[in-house]
């Protein structure tokens, strides 16, 4: 059975769709809906929606032997698989004790599984900070006690991961480093890159850094 849900993140959403008018949000929501149910788009499934090719909404989606997904619903949705799957597989392995562990993770009673969960929750915020950056983050909370019983983020009394993240991005001198701007290019370009034919633009290029409180991006380097 298809999973009828995935997670929303409505702050990202209405700022990725502050441009578009209302006609434009309606068809993307309906397309984003189509790919969880269906996986990837055909063109004439974009169009039949969009009417015709839309470069605003056209930019949304990324284009792979024919089809056409969006690429955050696409880890939004295998997260959400990965997610189900592994609640089933640890529901019959519950005992008493994981009624007082903190719910977030009583799904698991593996520190593997906890890790990755973690990890996940990190990476929602990809949009925001750089990979090198929440993989530094993830190593640091997830290293384990001399008892290997706990990570250390669960040691922690409170841990709210998007404050954490943004005390740990002031202090990071490689995500707050200067960048000279010949050497990068902006999100914006990026898109009209992709909507002039360079579909693999994406793989071509990775995060910089932040300019004024915006993403950046470079040529990657072999």
């Amino acid at each position: 059975m298809k999973d009828p849900a995935v997670l929303f993140y409505t702050q990202d959403f209405l700022t990725g769709t502050f441009l578009m008018t209302d006609a434009q949000v309606g068809k993307y929501i309906r397309l984003l809906c189509l790919q969880q149910q269906n996986g990837g788009l055909t063109e004439r499934e974009m169009l039949k929606i969009c009417g015709e090719k839309d470069e605003d909404i056209w930019a949304k989606f990324n284009c792979e032997d024919g089809h056409y997904f969006n690429k955050r619903m696409a880890f939004e949705a295998n997260k959400r698989k990965k997610f189900t799957e592994s609640r089933i597989a640890n529901l019959s392995h519950m005992d008493s004790h994981m009624e007082n562990r903190n719910k977030k993770y009583e799904i698991s009673n593996k520190k593997e599984e906890n890790e990755i969960i973690f990890k996940n929750e990190v990476f929602e915020f990809s949009e925001k900070y750089n990979e090198t950056m929440l993989n530094n983050f993830v190593a640091y909370w997830t290293e384990k006690n001399k008892s290997k019983t706990k990570m250390r983020f669960e040691l922690e009394k409170c841990f709210d991961i998007s404050r954490r993240l943004a005390t740990w991005a002031s202090r990071d001198k490689e995500y707050n480093k200067v960048i000279p701007h010949d050497q990068v290019i902006t999100h914006a370009t990026i898109l009209n890159m992709f909507n002039k034919g360079e579909i693999d633009v994406w793989n071509k290029y990775e995060k910089a850094g932040i300019i004024n409180g915006k993403a950046t991006y470079k040529l990657k380097t072999n």
